[in-house]
């Protein structure tokens, strides 16, 4: 048995009476790979699928895709394409061609396992790429991780021939004769892993001939390593909630700040996430409440009252619309007025007298809003917040009762002084946040 086969074989042999898709772009690699999943006979061929993406950058992009069908066609193995528009993602999210056609081509396999195509997708991923991957990272400014490498299993996504080398799969090309195609943008160096690939990797190889395996190497000490890094962080550090994640500060006061940080920055999913940038976010424990440090993605991370939260800030809301009793929805937001026989000194749990509230509005808060404790003095929304160690995130995302300028209840905080129950209350009841 050839070394691509029993490598391939090793790694797949836990995922038997599964169902698998095979990410094929119709290259050397990818080609490869289907072969070897073929002829290791762990699965049934209807519990094979082969996914093909076609970016359409190039014009020979349909006959590659037409070629890959061929082959399916002719081994008895279920084929599906799909059809992506990298170039309207890198305008709508201005990335790098590279980068937009690489989370496409992962959005499509992403929605394969989601639709129950496949239990899990299987990448041509090798030794080579591994080490591109490692010296991409290192160059951009990674940190331990990113020194890691690619897993041989990562969610969705398994990699059966990370530890083969490219001259492997050359010769297991030939000997069963694959046919396959070239994708002459390989050739290019305009793209990162292209550049190093091309000119930097032939460059050290004429000094230090091992220099790939000793990289691969070194990513599988460094995995190690970070894997006992992770088992001692405390998870009682990082809390999570309302689509948001905080990190505590007596864990960002540690050595272990910025992997706290790349653990919490996990809820997110991002990627090239760089050691300055969790550097930057975890220095937010030396700033003042409400200093902000931009991630990328949309992620913000902000300095909060004892702790640092990462977040995706939502657009400001101006909706403003009249209170009434029953639900009343607001940006997502589901704020209850009933009527009830509520004890009057509940004015954190929002008792109010409701005919005080004739003619009040449901918004987010503004300039110039005021708001007057119960049985305290009037004083500046704001104020209020910051009395309160409330965050900025937050009282944007607090609903208000108003009329005017004047906050009558600060939903799932206090009341106003204007609305609580006395002695001539008619109708007595509670504004809430409703969870549905």
């Amino acid at each position: 048995m050839s070394g691509v086969l029993q490598n391939v074989t090793r790694v797949l042999e836990e995922y038997a009476g599964k169902k698998i898709a095979v990410g094929v772009s119709g290259g050397r690699d990818s080609m490869c790979l289907l072969h070897a999943v073929l002829s290791c006979r762990i699965f049934d061929r209807s519990d094979i699928s082969v996914l093909h993406v076609n970016h359409g950058l190039r014009a020979e992009a349909d006959g590659d895709e037409n070629f890959v069908r061929g082959y399916c066609e002719k081994n008895g193995v279920a084929f599906r394409a799909y059809r992506v528009d990298v170039k309207r993602e890198c305008r709508e999210k201005s990335l790098s061609v590279e980068q937009a056609a690489r989370d496409l081509r992962y959005g499509a396999f992403r929605s394969a396992t989601e639709s129950g195509i496949a239990d899990v997708v299987l990448v041509a991923h090798h030794a080579l790429d591994n080490a591109e991957s490692v010296l991409m990272h290192m160059f951009r400014g990674s940190g331990p991780d990113g020194l890691c490498g690619m897993r041989v299993a990562s969610g969705f996504t398994v990699r059966p021939l990370l530890d083969t080398y490219p001259e492997e799969i050359e010769k297991y090309v030939a000997d069963n004769g694959i046919e396959y195609v070239v994708d002459g943008t390989n050739f290019i160096d305009d793209a990162d892993r292209n550049y190093i690939r091309l000119n930097v990797l032939p460059l050290v190889m004429k000094r230090y001939g091992g220099a790939v395996r000793a990289i691969n190497a070194l990513a599988s000490d460094m995995a190690l390593s970070c894997a006992a890094l992770d088992g001692m962080l405390d998870s009682i550090n990082i809390v999570y909630g309302g689509g948001c994640v905080s990190v505590k500060d007596a864990a960002l006061e540690s050595p272990l700040a910025t992997r706290y940080m790349r653990r919490a920055l996990a809820f997110f999913s991002l990627t090239d996430v760089t050691r300055d940038m969790l550097s930057r976010a975890a220095e937010l424990v030396r700033m003042r409440t409400g200093a902000t440090v931009p991630m990328n993605n949309g992620v913000v991370a902000a300095r909060e009252y004892g702790c640092v939260t990462l977040f995706i800030p939502r657009a400001e809301c101006d909706t403003e619309k009249e209170l009434v009793l029953g639900r009343n929805y607001i940006d997502g937001l589901a704020v209850c007025l009933t009527e009830e026989n509520v004890d009057p000194k509940s004015v954190r749990g929002g008792a109010v007298d409701i005919d005080k509230l004739d003619g009040a509005t449901l918004r987010f808060r503004r300039d110039g809003d005021y708001f007057t404790p119960c049985g305290g003095k009037r004083k500046k929304l704001k104020q209020f917040f910051i009395d309160g160690k409330i965050c900025k995130r937050l009282r944007d995302r607090t609903p208000l009762v108003c009329r005017g300028s004047e906050v009558l209840v600060i939903v799932g905080v206090q009341i106003s002084d204007e609305v609580k129950i006395d002695e001539n209350t008619v109708r007595r009841g509670v504004v809430r946040l409703y969870n549905d």
